[in-house]
């Protein structure tokens, strides 16, 4: 199927335009982070954990959607899949590549994030729920996989409630470039699609100057480009040095990743547990599980070189048939 550019190809600049883009559109949602926490008086890293991730996950929102109303379920349901075994294998490295570039430059303390331990409640909490899913074939227990879909998406909600809960803000107003929060909101989504597609694009170019085949592209390099949209406003928050604010970002998305999405095409019949799949969501729990032991003596992202290896791992058992259990 041919892709579908809504903006005119640029070349390789592509990447260029799009991180330009990206970046942008994450530090309009940041701004619109303080808007809502000192408006609504919420803490600044629930807001974070909750309306960054939303927003930023938008149009994997919009690829499961259009593939449930085009009748392409295993494409839904990978998209889904997708998110909890891309954050665990790719992000964490972003998030460390991003906290030593700034700590180079100065614009850190430490090159590593520092967390409190408290972080490694909600991120074990969200390693669980994809326990059960691989365990839940469809084909034998739908009715229940259905069922644990809908308990998901009541977790995640009640997960919600508890990050929005009220406290004060002290701090003054926050201001925004675009002066209204739905205005700036719906240009942070324009411009977060429109980045990630220039950078997708451009990384192709790129590929294809360089001799790589599209498969190669389409499996190791442009998922890695993805990261960057889905998690600009945790980078950019880690790059300042608000580590707590950072890594609730990423939180937030563990938790929307393992719950919200994956719940709600449960809740819809709309899953399989093919080899692929099962060993996509595996990886994604033993790369978590090793995260909470690192946050525990308080670091985050130590685990970034195990991520990596998993991530090599499915693309050679899954795109270069080096043979896989």
């Amino acid at each position: 199927m041919a892709e579908v550019l809504l903006l005119p190809s640029i070349g390789p600049l592509g990447v260029v335009a799009g991180v330009f883009l990206t970046v942008l559109a994450g530090l309009l949602i940041e701004q619109l982070v303080h808007f809502i926490s000192w408006r609504y008086q919420r803490a600044v890293t629930g807001v974070a954990a909750i309306f960054a991730p939303i927003i930023t996950s938008s149009p994997e929102l919009a690829i499961f959607t259009v593939a449930l109303l085009s009748g392409q379920i295993e494409i839904a349901w990978g998209s889904i899949v997708a998110q909890p075994f891309m954050a665990s294998t790719v992000i964490y490295p972003a998030v460390v590549l991003t906290a030593i570039t700034a700590w180079f430059f100065g614009k850190r303390k430490y090159k590593l994030p520092h967390v409190h331990r408290i972080v490694a409640v909600p991120l074990l909490v969200f390693t669980i729920p994809l326990l059960p899913i691989l365990f839940l074939h469809p084909e034998k227990y739908g009715v229940y996989g259905q069922l644990y879909g809908l308990l998901l998406l009541a977790v995640y909600f009640l997960y919600a409630k508890f990050m929005l809960r009220e406290e004060k803000v002290e701090r003054g107003a926050a201001h925004l470039w675009m002066r209204n929060p739905a205005l700036q909101t719906a240009a942070a989504i324009v411009t977060l699609f429109f980045g990630a597609q220039w950078i997708v694009s451009g990384i192709k170019e790129l590929g294809a100057a360089a001799g790589l085949d599209e498969l190669a592209l389409s499996v190791i390099i442009v998922p890695i480009a993805t990261v960057i949209p889905e998690s600009i406003v945790g980078l950019i928050f880690i790059a300042k040095g608000k580590d707590d604010e950072g890594v609730s970002v990423i939180v937030g998305e563990k938790a929307l990743y393992s719950t919200f999405y994956p719940g709600l095409a449960m809740a819809l019949g709309v899953y399989t547990l093919e080899p692929a799949v099962a060993t996509a969501l595996t990886l994604a729990i033993i790369v978590s599980i090793f995260e909470v032991i690192a946050i525990w003596f308080g670091y985050f992202g130590l685990t970034a070189p195990i991520g990596l290896a998993g991530y090599i791992y499915y693309v050679l058992c899954y795109t270069l048939n080096a043979g896989c259990p």
